[in-house]
């Protein structure tokens, strides 16, 4: 398959492999919108789904936060008002929004219980990620989760150990609860490791994130045969729409090729305005417009 990641259509992504992902994405050049959804909050709009809305505000990739994989759903706004069911299954998930989907697991510390054992890496949480189907695994930490660079990379071999084809991206957004780590060295060690993606903060969102820094963080990736992500996740996905054009125009510039923004807006998303500006600015209005029309 040799298409670009916003040209796809639902019956192209429901073929993807893993190599297939990796390189529609390297094709992209730059291009790719991540969008992240808690998908235990209700949506800012009644009816439809949190995943639907990141679609038709033009994201490619969908990431599901807080989702507990042994009771796998997307809440509902409005549900008892409007005589429906209060949650859409995964499969609906993809269907109705016709994108890559995929889902944080954490992986915490040992020892480690302030976290719902679905939301954790462990060995069966990660069979049920293969099991329902989803395109991919985040392997990062929310804030007070205690993630650190090497408990994600023995979260890497575990996924690689069950599954060589599901995507694995893998890196911090932000602190997650023991400070800034951006050591570059280990990025080998998770190429090694298996991993196909490898996650950063993006400039200006994080203390000393310098589009430099970002630059470098890329190159080191891209070195290493890797693909780069640079994301917002620290609730300035709600500021200013021209703060997120600055952040994703540096992004670009610094070579990520996924640029990411958090769902820290209205009702587990990004403030739906910031998401259509994002995309706008890494792929102009054609490719933006289409991403937002196109879930044939």
């Amino acid at each position: 398959m040799k298409k670009r990641i916003f040209d796809l259509t639902r019956d192209d992504v429901n073929q993807m492999k893993r190599a297939d992902i990796v390189d529609c994405i390297r094709r992209s050049e730059g291009r790719t919108l991540m969008v992240e959804n808690v998908v235990s909050a209700e949506p800012p709009f009644d009816l439809v789904s949190g995943a639907e809305i990141a679609a038709g505000f033009g994201a490619d990739m969908i990431t599901l936060n807080c989702l507990d994989v042994f009771e796998p759903k997307g809440n509902v706004n409005g549900a008892s008002n409007h005589g429906v069911k209060d949650h859409f299954t995964i499969d609906e998930l993809k269907q109705l929004s016709g994108r890559l989907v995929g889902c944080n697991l954490e992986p915490v510390p040992q020892g480690f219980t302030e976290i719902a054992l679905g939301r954790s890496v462990t060995p069966q949480t990660i069979e049920k990620v293969v099991e329902l189907g989803l395109h991919y695994i985040m392997l990062t930490g929310n804030p007070g989760m205690l993630v650190s660079q090497e408990t994600i990379l023995d979260a890497i071999k575990l996924v690689r150990e069950i599954s060589q084809d599901i995507v694995i991206i893998a890196g911090k957004m932000h602190g997650g609860g023991i400070g800034n780590d951006y050591q570059l060295d280990i990025i080998e060690q998770f190429a090694q490791a298996g991993a196909d993606i490898v996650m950063f903060p993006a400039p200006y969102t994080t203390p000393g994130v310098t589009p430099d820094l970002a630059f470098k963080m890329m190159s080191e990736v891209h070195k290493h045969g890797l693909l780069g992500l640079l994301a917002i996740g620290t609730s300035q996905e709600g500021a200013s729409e021209s703060y997120i054009e600055q952040v994703a125009l540096a992004s670009k510039g610094a070579g990520a090729d996924i640029v990411h923004i958090g769902d820290g807006g209205y009702g587990g998303l990004a403030v739906p305005e910031n998401i259509i500006r994002m995309g706008v600015t890494i792929r102009g209005r054609r490719h933006q417009f289409k991403r937002m029309v196109n879930r044939r």
